[in-house]
């Protein structure tokens, strides 16, 4: 037995079957109730992305230059420190010292003029960058 190929349909009649199964589930009052709740629902939701987005605003800048890699730099020690919990840790030592160069780094490239702070940040980024992909390979099993 063959399998059944569906027929093939026209664009016509296509939008004729869409239209008579939303007629159908618009006749329904539970939808109709919904739709008529639907733009005070999208009002409350528009009002508390509103007030969710202000709460993060106060941290925006703290995500870019000089603060943005000061944050990640302590990320990192903080998940050195969880993900190496014992001192002895292979790689540990190593970690820590690697994330201790890259804050004095980043006092270092404070007071630079722009150009060379970017130049520096872009370095700092890139061993982070590095940092990070390693604890990765680390702690997950191969």
């Amino acid at each position: 037995m063959s399998p059944k190929v569906p027929l093939p349909l026209s664009r016509r009649k296509m939008v004729t079957g869409a239209f008579v199964i939303a007629q159908q589930i618009l006749k329904n009052e539970e939808v109709r109730r919904r739709l008529a709740m639907a733009p005070r629902q999208v009002s409350e939701w528009a009002s508390r992305r509103r007030d969710a987005s202000k709460a993060t605003k106060e941290g925006f800048t703290n995500r870019f230059g000089q603060k943005g890699l000061r944050r990640r730099v302590e990320s990192l020690a903080t998940v050195v420190d969880r993900a190496l919990p014992n001192p002895d840790e292979p790689g540990r030592a190593e970690m820590l010292q690697a994330i201790e160069q890259l804050r004095i780094a980043l006092a270092i490239a404070g007071p630079m003029p722009l150009v060379q702070r970017k130049k520096a940040h872009s370095r700092i980024d890139h061993q982070l960058d590095e940092l990070e992909a390693a604890l990765v390979d680390a702690v997950l099993p191969r």
